[in-house]
């Protein structure tokens, strides 16, 4: 079961009820969200706790906030697809992802990475197109940059490659 560890924005989209203290959750399963707001539309970043493996969700409405774990998956699936993961690897990440649970946030480090990326995203989408990204390619060139992107952390050991850590994560569950 998924951990989404929620900034107090995310969690006021996607849950009612307070959000508990997480237990520290490590690898496919742990996670932090934040709700972004770029160009007048609401998107979601998230981060897994231990390879800082990136999802970005744009352009979400209130249904996918209702069905946010198939949002969440095949965002999830998408991306593994264009960082060449294979299909293997990629049943194996959907068999893991099941039945989400939402908690508050409790680690810093992975918090800054979430700030540092919504600064990145924020640039590179007003430098790059102007807007968010709408085509398959857009898409794909800004999930494939951000994570390819070396990204260091406290509770990291030294500089990790957050795309190449999240298939070598998965190699090790399956």
């Amino acid at each position: 079961m998924p951990y989404i560890c929620c900034t107090q924005k995310l969690a006021k989209e996607l849950t009612s009820e307070p959000l508990a203290d997480a237990p520290d959750v490590r690898g496919f399963l742990g996670w932090h969200g934040n709700l972004i707001h770029l160009f007048r539309r609401k998107c979601v970043l998230l981060v897994n706790d231990e390879t800082r493996f990136t999802l970005f969700i744009p352009g979400m409405v209130k249904k996918d906030f209702a069905n946010f774990q198939k949002v969440f998956i095949h965002h999830c699936e998408r991306t593994l697809g264009y960082m060449n993961a294979n299909p293997a690897q990629i049943a194996q990440a959907k068999l893991l992802l099941g039945g989400f649970s939402y908690h508050k946030t409790h680690n810093r480090s992975v918090l800054g990475t979430l700030n540092d990326l919504k600064v990145g995203i924020d640039y590179i989408l007003k430098a790059r197109f102007g807007r968010l990204p709408e085509t398959e390619e857009e898409y794909r060139w800004l999930v494939t940059f951000l994570n390819e992107t070396p990204c260091q952390g406290k509770d990291l050991k030294g500089v990790v490659f957050p795309g190449r850590e999240m298939l070598k994560m998965i190699d090790r569950a399956g």
